[in-house]
């Protein structure tokens, strides 16, 4: 997978959530691919902040990122795009399969996540950050998150 240049910030942010998911898990999840998708591409949030009373705190993304949803046979479809080596050059992709939401230590996921091959698993979260012709080729017209 191509890496996002640490000094590019990407253009577009998305993230798509499997349809059905409730509030809960919906917001973990899309919470979860943020801070993944920005720690691969540091230029568009993180910078630190001092507020005129001298608190200190972390800039939030400076990009909007699109919440969409999508069905199951759309969330594997896009999957299999992106195992197929669909990800553009300086684009981010962070990935939340269904397996993780029983996983609650980060070694344990990691491992998984080695073992797995992640174009036949089922995700409930997909997050692209890149060229904006990319990210918006990838999402197509998907509805945002209701």
């Amino acid at each position: 997978m191509p890496e996002a240049s640490a000094s590019a910030a990407p253009d577009k942010v998305a993230i798509v959530l499997a349809e059905g998911l409730t509030p809960g898990p919906a917001a973990n999840i899309a919470s979860c691919i943020a801070a993944g998708l920005a720690a691969s591409s540091p230029g568009w949030a993180g910078q630190s902040l001092m507020d005129a009373a001298g608190l200190q705190s972390a800039a939030p993304s400076h990009l909007p990122i699109a919440i969409l949803r999508a069905e199951a046979a759309t969330m594997h479809a896009l999957t299999q795009r992106l195992a197929a080596g669909a990800i553009a050059e300086g684009g981010a992709l962070s990935l939340f399969p269904a397996y993780a939401q029983a996983i609650h230590e980060c070694g344990e996921y990691w491992h998984r996540h080695g073992l797995s091959a992640h174009a036949d698993e089922t995700m409930l979260g997909i997050g692209l950050a890149g060229p904006r012709r990319w990210v918006n080729r990838m999402t197509g017209n998907l509805a945002l998150w209701r």
